[in-house]
């Protein structure tokens, strides 16, 4: 029985099933909207049940999403559910249901959880992050990263005998070590033993570079854990991006003929190995070009990634990002791409944990 904190789209979830590890998730926490919808949409069907359910009231959808503090706007902590109307609004409120969201960590009471084995939380990395704002997460600070501590209520009172946590490595980094320190000290008091590592997703055949801290814990003063091995990268980023992509997505001749500034761009040939670094797309983060043979005209043709490409680079399966993909937008799309976890890193993880 799993618990995923922070859910996003539902990573951990993909991977147990590629693991084919038996498993039921008995509940999510996630407030952002769109991910929800995605959660749904990708593992709940949403799409197909959305016409056959018989909605309550306007009201009544409205204020049980408000009862789970869903959906927040994360800039100003902000309830939005007064905001949604019609088909938005049914599509929130069944989101939720289906997934057995419970919403806003900070509001949830451990003792109304059901029971569960295995606990994920990957939680906020916005101010941790090289590419984030360096608030910190000291406790009660009030940052996002700060919403770590709001897992040991859970942990304390539901003693799950599997903790995974991931985030940017810069949690292990001289500004934020100290505090990650603490908190595995925290686990220790309870009764964890703690294995964490520094992965990258290219070590695991995704040809992304793509560094994360990752770190199990297992309910035993004398637990063994290995971390999986390294596997050759058999694929180039040519083969994770479509053929054909739309004008949208290419800078025009004007644009590619003067310099790109190296604050805020990568340019990628399409057959670099080592693979590219996916940020969130928003403001703070250097955009992700990539270079294309030479055209008729004799111009390099340079494009941004596509929403799709930026999934296949978190070894998600088209089918599910299509699903995801009819109900938000491409900005969220890479949002939701940018602070998810790479699939295959996560089944390795699961094969030691679980399968050995």
């Amino acid at each position: 029985k799993v618990f995923e904190a922070f859910s996003g789209y539902g990573s951990q979830r993909m991977a147990l099933k590629r693991c084919n590890i038996p498993h039921k998730i008995v509940g999510i926490s996630e407030v952002d909207g769109d991910v929800i919808l995605s959660y749904a949409a990708i593992h709940e069907n949403l799409l197909e049940l959305r016409e056959k359910i018989t909605y309550p009231d306007d009201d009544k959808m409205r204020n049980y999403l408000k009862s789970i503090n869903v959906p927040l706007n994360y800039k100003t902590f902000k309830n939005r559910a007064d905001s949604l109307r019609g088909q938005k609004l049914k599509d929130m409120y069944l989101a939720n249901k289906i997934s057995k969201n419970f919403g806003d960590i900070r509001s949830i009471v451990p003792q109304n959880l059901p029971d569960f084995d295995f606990f994920t939380y990957s939680f906020p990395c916005q101010d941790i992050s090289v590419a984030g704002y360096q608030n910190g997460l000291t406790p009660n600070s009030g940052t996002r990263s700060s919403l770590l501590w709001q897992c040991c209520k859970i942990i304390e009172i539901k003693k799950p005998k599997y903790l995974m946590m991931e985030n940017v490595k810069n949690l292990v980094g001289s500004n934020h070590k100290k505090n990650f320190s603490k908190f595995l000290n925290y686990l220790e008091t309870l009764g964890y033993t703690n294995f964490w590592s520094v992965l990258n997703a290219r070590d695991y055949g995704i040809p992304q570079n793509r560094e994360r801290v990752f770190c199990l814990s297992i309910l035993a003063h004398k637990a063994n854990f290995s971390f999986p091995h390294k596997v050759p990268l058999n694929i180039k980023m040519n083969d994770l991006l479509e053929k054909d992509v739309s004008k949208n997505f290419y800078l025009n001749n004007q644009v590619t003929n003067k310099p790109i500034e190296q604050e805020w761009i990568y340019c990628l040939d399409s057959n670099y190995w080592k693979g590219t670094v996916l940020a969130d797309f928003q403001n703070k983060h250097r955009r992700q070009i990539v270079s294309c043979p030479k055209d008729e005209n004799g111009f390099y043709p340079a494009r941004r990634l596509t929403p799709h490409e930026t999934w296949r680079f978190m070894d998600v399966s088209d089918e599910d990002f299509y699903k995801a993909s009819q109900l938000v937008s491409n900005t969220s799309l890479y949002k939701q791409a940018g602070n998810s976890i790479v699939v295959s890193v996560l089944k390795a993880l699961f094969s030691n944990l679980f399968m050995e």
